[in-house]
């Protein structure tokens, strides 16, 4: 079933701004040799591509969804915590969970058919993940989503469905660290008089399975679940309805949903009454078999699990049907190249969904045609190679496996916009590994474009059933996981090179000893997205020239002119005859979310009582100063490291005299972050060689002293070679005492 997105127009600006795929870089994956040829039928199966590596990446998607309290050592550098007020508008904690796709919104329903379908993944293939070392991290990811689950049933009779609002949340491109702040996170609950059996039964579905999988490692967790998921499937079953949602995801009925969470209720407890509800909400002659397990319906898995728990001829006959449809010449469309093409929306999140019920299907010898079993085993191979890379364009749609895989999927946080732009960076600052995009068309065709979410989506709902199907293939072909990754390197895009934090200058107006300076304070930050309300720039003056006429402080005039939530300090000392003033931010929220948002303008005039004394052409920070402003928010014309930003006092970025730079101190949390590190420099290296933040002539010395080892690699000839002749000499030295004398 398609959900539904909506195109809104920033101010100012025409975009399009919708939710939501990722980014990605092309690793080399594949211990065995890909097939990357077309196939003009279905493939019959094969070791074809290094399936614990994709299974390790498909699981690991999910990481970049999760929202709530994220651990301070989590394992995506772009990360932090993220919607923090969830539930606060009904004084509850509902925080956690996943992000549906690459929108915001936090929806009951596509969680628990993801917690439940990653659970039955484990159910059903246990010891493939156990064997690959996946075991605990699907358990953990499970959880993650279940915990949420918990939170959102404080009551018996209550189930809160959703939180965030879809108009709010589609209207703006912003990291999901950022969604506090830019949308609005509403909380929907399901009572007596609002029911939901639709959410509730397949919610009591997950926690059900939960209460299984958990069962060996953590029996009290397991207990926990159990215990909800009677609850809700009681409630869901005593007051039935659809829930109210009509927009994104409106569900189609409820009682294929009451079968799911009764027949693994079932399974989990022995109990019969939950299989004779089961039958009861889906009888034989309900099950179409044009469709396959999906959020929306997930009749086909229950039906599954009815005729494995009963072996019911009807019921075996009702998966028969469905999975035939699926074949080629069942009267599903395949494409040229062998997809099993059901929709134009995410058409691989159904093709992959169906491969794993069928290799499920076809490991159970107990029930259903013997015959058929080899021929729905083919079929799920065929669906994972094609997804993998056994495809036309000899090219995989898993986010960072493969050869060819996407690079612009739809996702906000992995894209990294900082105005809210789709195009803005026009690459993805991060890799959003393992994310499956919603796949080709009909006809084998594919656009690697963000703006395209019909075919380059990603969501909860598409990995779950692909993670599963990952798990049979490496349980029959193996493929190494890889060690040791990932490392926080591996995340970032090779063109993300970007500065987060800076100041862009600009003179507006030079002349008769007065100066009109325009401040641009940026936040572009992605690793992660985080709000600054503490930000400052101070620009450094050389007052030589003042003193050695005899003039003092009072002599400069320094006025703050228009801004957007500036203040003022005058002049401070740093040493010597070099002063700064600061252009405080403090109280300003300055974040990557929109235009207006993502900088902060301040105009500030100097102003020589005697226009005849004092210039400021020898200030540290009129260093590439140029005009007129260049007011666009993509562009980093401008920016000048010699009006450096400071963030709570500490310099954050850029250069105070004599080249000092900020120090890479590592922060958690959407009130901080964590400054690039920046490699010492020559500057930095040579010439405060004691150390105490001063050039003076004592450096000078020691450093003509040791130039011979110190200054003679390459890296510093650049920076000393004063002479231009590739070699550091004493005269080098001693024409850098004089400017050191000159400017410090």
């Amino acid at each position: 079933m398609k959900r539904q997105k909506w195109k809104v127009s920033g101010k100012g600006l025409s975009r399009v701004i919708i939710s939501i795929l990722v980014t990605t870089l092309l690793l080399p994956s594949t211990v065995f040799t890909p097939k990357s040829h077309a196939a003009s039928s279905p493939r019959t199966g094969g070791a074809f591509y290094n399936y614990g590596e994709a299974m390790q990446k498909a699981l690991l998607f999910y990481k970049a969804n999760r929202l709530g309290d994220l651990p301070d050592d989590y394992i995506l550098p772009y990360r932090t915590d993220a919607a923090m007020t969830d539930g606060q508008d009904v004084g509850l904690d509902l925080t956690g969970g996943w992000a549906d796709a690459g929108d915001g919104i936090k929806f009951t329903h596509t969680i628990s058919y993801a917690a439940a379908q990653l659970g039955w993944n484990v159910y059903e293939y246990r010891k493939a993940f156990e064997k690959s070392g996946q075991l605990d991290v699907i358990l953990d990811e499970i959880k993650w989503g279940t915990d949420f689950l918990l939170k959102a049933h404080p009551k018996p009779d209550e189930l809160y469905y959703m939180c965030g609002y879809n108009d709010s949340d589609h209207g703006c491109w912003v990291p999901h660290e950022m969604l506090d702040v830019m949308t609005k996170r509403t909380s929907f609950v399901l009572n007596p008089s609002t029911p939901g059996s639709d959410i509730a039964g397949i919610t009591a579905g997950a926690l059900a399975i939960a209460s299984l999988i958990f069962e060996e490692t953590d029996p009290e967790y397991a207990a926990e679940c159990l215990k909800h998921a009677k609850e809700i499937f009681a409630f869901g079953d005593k007051y039935r309805g659809k829930n109210p949602l009509n927009v994104l995801y409106p569900s189609g009925g409820y009682l294929d949903d009451l079968a799911w969470g009764a027949i693994w209720l079932h399974i989990k407890t022995g109990d019969a009454s939950y299989l004779e509800k089961a039958k009861a909400c889906l009888p034989t002659t309900s099950l179409g078999g044009g469709h396959t397990h999906c959020w929306d319906d997930v009749s086909y898995g229950a039906a599954m699990k009815i005729a494995q728990a009963s072996h019911d001829e009807g019921y075996a006959a009702m998966v028969e049907k469905n999975l035939d449809y699926w074949m080629p010449g069942g009267g599903l469309t395949y494409s040229p190249g062998g997809l099993a093409w059901l929709s134009p929306w995410g058409s691989l999140r159904y093709a992959t969904t169906a491969a794993f019920l069928a290799f499920v299907w076809s490991d159970d010898k107990t029930v259903g045609t013997a015959s058929k079993k080899e021929t729905y085993r083919k079929f799920a191979e065929s669906q994972i190679n094609y997804a993998l890379g056994d495809n036309p364009r000899g090219g995989s749609y898993e986010v960072g496996f493969g050869e060819n895989a996407p690079v612009h999927p739809h996702h906000r946080t992995a894209h990294g916009s900082w105005a809210s732009m789709l195009d803005v960076p026009g690459f993805h600052r991060h890799i959003l590994y393992g994310a499956l995009v919603g796949g080709p068309n009909s006809d084998d065709s594919w656009k690697d474009d963000i703006t395209d979410y019909r075919l380059n989506e990603v969501a909860i709902d598409y990995n779950a059933g692909f993670v599963g199907a990952l798990a049979k293939m490496y349980d029959m072909y193996g493929g190494d996981t890889l060690e040791n990754w990932p490392k926080p390197e591996d995340f970032r895009a090779k063109e993300d090179n970007l500065t987060e934090y800076f100041c862009r200058g600009w003179i507006i107006y030079e002349g008769f000893g007065s100066m009109n300076i325009m401040f641009q304070l940026n936040n572009r930050s992605a690793w992660p997205p985080t709000i600054k309300d503490k930000l400052s720039v101070r620009y450094y003056m050389d007052l030589s020239e003042l003193f050695e006429a005899g003039k003092g402080l009072d002599d400069v005039q320094i006025t703050l002119g228009e801004h957007q939530g500036a203040k003022l300090k005058g002049l401070e000392k740093y040493k010597d005859n070099i002063y700064y003033f600061t252009v405080d931010f403090t109280g300003t929220k300055i974040m990557p979310t929109e235009w207006e948002m993502c900088e902060k303008d301040a105009t500030v005039t100097i102003k020589y009582k005697d226009m005849n004394i004092g210039s400021n052409k020898n200030d540290w920070s009129y260093q590439t100063l140029s005009g007129p402003p260049d007011y666009d928010a993509v562009s980093f014309k401008g920016m000048t490291p010699y009006i450096p930003v400071y963030d709570d006092g500490k310099l954050l970025w850029g250069e105070e005299p004599g080249g000092i730079k900020p120090s890479a101190t590592p922060t958690k949390g959407p009130a901080s972050s964590t400054p690039t590190p920046t490699e010492p420099t020559a500057t930095t290296i040579v010439e405060d060689v004691n150390g105490d933040r001063a050039v003076n002539m004592a450096d000078v010395i020691l450093l003509a002293k040791c130039f011979n080892s110190a200054l003679g690699d390459s890296k510093y000839n650049e920076n000393y070679d004063i002479n231009k002749d590739n070699v550091i000499n004493f005269s080098d030295i001693m024409k850098i005492a004089v400017r050191f004398n000159y400017s410090y």
